[in-house]
């Protein structure tokens, strides 16, 4: 009984992940959000969501993993790499 319980909760777990696993689009939109909150200014609000949003379209690739996804936004000779699991994203760099 206590296997069939534990089976159940980690099918749950997983069917959870799958579920909430985010997309490229959210990732994108999530990306812009943190652009404007660290900006000092209305104005840099404005134009750096402008900007953002091209630049993450063209600078983001994805590697789909079903239960989550990783997001790498390449940014000069920079690599930024991204966790996105149950909605929510995580830098890991």
């Amino acid at each position: 009984m206590r296997i069939l319980m534990t089976v159940i909760i980690v099918l749950a777990i997983l069917l959870t992940a799958t579920v909430t696993n985010p997309t490229r689009e959210e990732f994108i939109n999530w990306g812009i959000a943190e652009i404007r909150g660290q900006a000092d200014s209305d104005i840099e609000r404005i134009f750096g969501g402008a900007v953002a949003a091209p630049m993450l379209e063209v600078q983001t690739t994805m590697k789909d993993y079903v239960f989550f996804t990783v997001f790498t936004v390449q940014k000069a000779e920079e690599e930024f790499n991204y966790l996105g699991i149950y909605g929510t994203f995580f830098n890991i760099n």
